[in-house]
């Protein structure tokens, strides 16, 4: 079904999301996008100044319609809670071709106000500082959006490639050790590494940064 000749501001984004789905984040420009929507280019300038403005709220809708678990309910854990906010993050970052790294270079230190006020909040009552509640946030949201981006990223599709003809018991035990981390799967991966900061950031864990 063809687009339509008149377009406006949601039309275009979701033009764009759709361009990042068929050919990657390095395609989409505002001439693409006036091509696939039938209209004129400077008529996109309208409603984005530019490229950047534009991956902006692409970032802003990706996250909108897929990053959905940002909220505590009632009676969860903090640890419950940053667990399934992170998921939520990665499913919608990998949900989309090249989204961690869109969502990497587009990301704001601008938090949604009403979002961060209920996060620290429960953080808080956990025990936490606010400012340790904040570092652990802003943590376990790096450490996700940096393994998305390496899932999206990576060449060989998450195996571990060792280039060795070694044939020694230390060598051969660890290219079993990596076969099964691959065999586990990246998801279990992530895990594993999500869980591993929860323990480190508990309420007791004073954070001393090095100087």
């Amino acid at each position: 079904m063809p687009y339509p000749r008149r377009t406006d501001r949601d039309s275009i984004v979701s033009a764009a999301i759709e361009l990042m789905q068929e050919r990657g984040l390095d395609s989409v420009s505002l001439r693409a996008i006036a091509t696939r929507l039938g209209v004129r280019q400077p008529g996109l300038y309208h409603y984005f100044g530019g490229k950047a403005e534009l991956l902006d709220a692409v970032a802003e809708e990706i996250l909108c319609r897929w990053h959905t678990d940002r909220l505590p309910v009632d009676g969860e854990r903090w640890d419950e809670f940053v667990a399934r906010n992170a998921r939520s993050l990665r499913r919608a970052m990998l949900g989309v071709r090249d989204g961690a790294r869109l969502i990497a270079s587009t990301g704001s230190r601008s938090p949604s106000l009403d979002d961060a006020i209920e996060q620290i909040a429960l953080l808080e009552d956990a025990g936490f500082s606010g400012t340790d509640a904040a570092l652990a946030l802003i943590a376990v949201s790096r450490y996700t959006i940096g393994s998305a981006i390496e899932q999206q990223t990576a060449r060989d599709g998450g195996e571990i490639v060792i280039a060795t003809d070694r044939t020694d018991a230390a060598a051969s035990h660890f290219i079993d050790i990596a076969r099964q981390v691959v065999a586990l799967g990246q998801d279990h991966e992530f895990e594993t590494g999500l869980a591993a900061f929860l323990r480190g950031l508990g309420p007791r864990a004073r954070f001393a940064p090095q100087e």
